[in-house]
């Protein structure tokens, strides 16, 4: 097992790669009580194109949310809900565009949560009356997220953005793809992707790494898995452009959900010689200074009741481009376009505000390692856009400067634009 310090916070992070190809990724605490467990898989919604034992295969939308519904049957008829019921522990698990992970929560008995988490999600039980019975609840779960306004405001934009990028698509399809899933296409997906090499664990909270790595090898020694073949997976060319520059919707809100969302090709900073990483932490940076919660926007548009919270923004990090979406809610959409628009044609940084912004970000990432889900999802964060955990992030943050800042801001400037606004029903 490997031991590294994670530089300027006093805690380490353990790490081992098991004889079938699992990896796992242990920060242990134990200043709190509780432990959290991530199982995850490198398998998420954008993955429905792809070369698998030398044949080219097409799954329907929605597929991998569909599998992680279908995960928690076993064999004896029994699930994993039933089994963390009995013994006091939290589970659930989530799909992305880009993974799937399976979580639990608990406070005690940390074998048996470890190891029947490794047991249920290597236990594959998919039956066709399964596969048949779970559609019309994933059914249901489509409707209600097309009926919700937060939730559209999010996907719209995506829709908007992408023109070939598997993203403009609902991470759990569409109701036409849940009706055309087959039994065939389950076992697919899981043999191509639901194997130890194709994921990794993460353990953060109050247990012993040693202890860990026991459990999790005890535990699959009693499973045999396939020589690993990767799944090639389909790669599109997106094109600069956006799918629709304005598109707006009325829906039950009180007042208009307004997202800006800037589509710029990674081709833009290429001259700069900055890894992905330090452009994502460059724009996370010039973003909040300009629109975060101590930007004079923020205050300009707060004070003058144009918006009713703070501003939100996201980075999405893409194969060809990064999408910056700007968002709020807002009884004046016109005038906060303006705003906005005006205001990303004089985005401004200085050195005072940059290294303002690092110390904050600095101490945060001191604190958060009391928060033992947020650590855990950070790593599942590096993991899948770094390919591996970022142990040394304080050297990022210490060689950022106001000139490489200002070049990543000149490149910033050429983007597209698209908008998306849910607005109050008549």
């Amino acid at each position: 097992m490997k031991k590294t310090k994670i530089k300027n916070t006093g805690e380490y992070v353990y790490t081992e790669k098991l004889k079938n190809g699992l990896e796992v990724i242990m920060i242990p605490n134990n200043k709190v009580k509780n432990f959290y467990l991530t199982l995850n898989v490198k398998f998420g919604s954008i993955h429905t194109n792809f070369k698998f034992e030398g044949k080219n295969h097409k799954l329907p939308k929605g597929i991998a949310h569909f599998l992680e519904h279908l995960m928690f049957n076993m064999p004896d008829k029994t699930t994993a809900f039933e089994y963390y019921s009995k013994i006091g522990s939290n589970i659930n698990a989530f799909t992305t565009y880009e993974y799937t992970s399976y979580e639990v929560y608990a406070n005690s008995k940390f074998k048996e949560n470890l190891s029947y988490l490794l047991k249920y999600v290597y236990t594959p039980y998919f039956t066709k009356e399964i596969v048949s019975g779970e559609k019309g609840i994933i059914t249901e779960e489509i409707k209600m997220i097309s009926d919700n306004p937060a939730s559209e405001i999010v996907y719209g934009m995506y829709r908007n953005v992408f023109v070939k990028d598997e993203r403009k698509y609902l991470i759990a399809g569409t109701v036409d793809d849940i009706k055309s899933i087959t039994l065939d296409d389950i076992k697919l997906a899981y043999d191509a992707f639901y194997h130890p090499e194709n994921m990794f664990l993460v353990i953060t909270g109050n247990f012993d790494p040693t202890e860990a790595v026991a459990i999790a090898t005890e535990t699959l020694s009693n499973f045999e898995f396939p020589k690993y073949e990767k799944p090639v997976i389909k790669k599109y060319k997106e094109p600069a452009k956006v799918a629709t520059e304005y598109f707006e919707k009325e829906m039950p809100v009180d007042m208009h959900k307004v997202t800006i969302a800037l589509k710029i090709p990674k081709s833009n900073f290429k001259v700069l010689e900055l890894s992905n990483l330090e452009l994502k932490m460059y724009l996370s940076l010039i973003i909040r200074i300009n629109f975060g919660n101590t930007s004079l926007l923020k205050e300009e548009l707060l004070s003058g009741s144009i918006i009713s919270d703070s501003i939100s923004y996201h980075l999405t990090d893409t194969l060809d481009h990064f999408v910056i979406a700007i968002l709020a809610n807002t009884d004046y959409p016109d005038y906060f376009m303006q705003r906005i628009n005006e205001k990303l044609l004089d985005l401004s940084i200085s050195k005072e505000e940059i290294e303002r912004k690092i110390k904050t970000s600095i101490s945060n990432l001191i604190l958060c390692f009391d928060e033992i889900k947020v650590v855990n999802s950070d790593i599942q964060d590096d993991l899948v856009y770094e390919g591996k955990f970022i142990h040394d992030i304080y050297d990022y943050y210490q060689d950022i400067n106001i000139e490489s800042a200002s070049k990543v801001l000149e490149k910033l400037k050429n983007h597209e634009k698209s908008v998306t606004i849910i607005k109050p029903k008549e």
